[in-house]
Parts: structure tokens; C-alpha cells; sequence
């Protein structure tokens, strides 16, 4: 009877460690680009007023990611494409992330001062690019 009881416990323990895993993941997923790009925004800001250099490459974007729950895994997977190294700049709207998409369909993109707004693929190809 113990064991069958142990048994019972230990399998509702993983099935709910795999619910708790995959709920994350997929909150990362029903977020999508607009939310990260938003946090992205929001975190290139904070560097600003902190005085710290934005990520100039995918090694020193560790010491950030935590800030960047949402974004962090859409840049790693390609779904964001953010111009390592651009800041964030109050007043500029030059891109300094995109949906993976943007530059053929249009979609989402970040400006240098922190909005989020739609582009067409000729409305992107026109736009300035932060860092280029």
C-alpha cells in the first residue's frame, strides 16, 4: 500500500512539474513580439538611466536577460531581432528591434525611444536602423 501511495505522489509531483514547465514556456508564446518588444523597450531604458551600455552581442545579453523574461527568449529563437549594441534614445525613432518578419511582411517594431508600432515591409526598409 506505501509504495502504490509514493508511487501515486511522485507521479502527480512530475505531471505537475511538467504542467508549472510548459505553462512558461507557453507564456512566453500567447505574449508574443509586442510584449517583448515592450520589455525590451522598457529595459533599454533602464540601462540608460542606470549609465550601462546596452548588449553589443548575444554573450553580454546574459547579464540583462533576467530583465527581459519574455524578450529574452524570442531573441534567442529569432522570433526578435534586436541590433546588439543600440540604446535606448528619448526623442529617436530609429528601429532597434523587429519582428523576425518585418523586413519582407511588415510587423512590429521597436524605436529607439521605447514605442512599439507596426510597419509595412517598405515602412521598415525606409525606416531609419539604430546601431547601422
Amino acid at each position: 500500500m506505501t509504495r502504490v501511495l509514493w508511487a501515486a505522489v511522485a507521479a502527480a509531483g512530475l505531471g505537475l512539474a511538467a504542467g508549472c514547465g510548459g505553462g512558461n514556456s507557453g507564456a512566453t508564446a500567447t505574449e508574443g513580439p509586442k510584449a517583448g518588444l515592450e520589455e525590451l523597450g522598457h529595459a533599454l531604458k533602464s540601462l540608460a538611466e542606470e549609465g550601462r551600455r546596452p548588449p553589443a552581442r548575444l554573450a553580454e545579453f546574459e547579464t540583462i536577460e533576467p530583465m527581459v523574461p519574455v524578450c529574452g527568449p524570442q531573441i534567442r529563437n529569432g522570433e526578435v531581432v534586436y541590433f546588439w549594441g543600440a540604446p535606448y534614445a528619448a526623442g529617436s525613432e530609429k528601429v532597434v528591434a523587429h519582428e523576425k518578419k518585418a523586413p519582407t511582411d511588415g510587423g512590429l517594431v521597436l524605436l529607439q525611444d521605447g514605442k512599439v508600432k507596426t510597419m509595412t515591409a517598405a515602412e521598415f526598409q525606409a525606416a531609419p536602423k539604430a546601431g547601422k
